[in-house]
């Protein structure tokens, strides 16, 4: 090989050693939510199941596409307080807790 091969095929090692590790680093910052998305996952699931409700319907009443629904249940999906708030109140059932304390606040 010539120098300049040489250099470029560390470069080339360098750059793919920095994509891993900022997909690692990626991963392991997501990982908290992605828990917590899997964990919802699992509830509507279980809720569908004991309603014997499809995800397609579920996706026409909450007026969004079955690949939404699909990504929903699959646990991957970072979703939004409102998509939650959607399912909470489609399904009738609790998917967030939010715990009050009562607090003095001056604004």
């Amino acid at each position: 090989m010539k120098k300049q091969q040489i250099e470029n095929f560390i470069d080339s090692l360098e750059t793919d050693k920095s994509a891993w590790v900022n997909a690692a680093k990626q991963r392991k910052n997501s990982l908290e939510w992605r828990r917590k998305s899997q964990k919802i996952a699992l509830r509507v699931l279980s809720v569908l199941d004991e309603r014997g409700m499809k995800q397609k319907e579920l996706a026409e009443i909450m007026g969004v596409s079955p690949q939404q629904i699909s990504k929903i249940v699959k646990g991957k999906e970072n979703l939004t307080l409102e998509t939650i708030s959607k399912l909470e109140s489609v399904l009738q059932i609790s998917l967030v807790d939010v715990h009050h304390q009562t607090q003095n606040v001056d604004f």
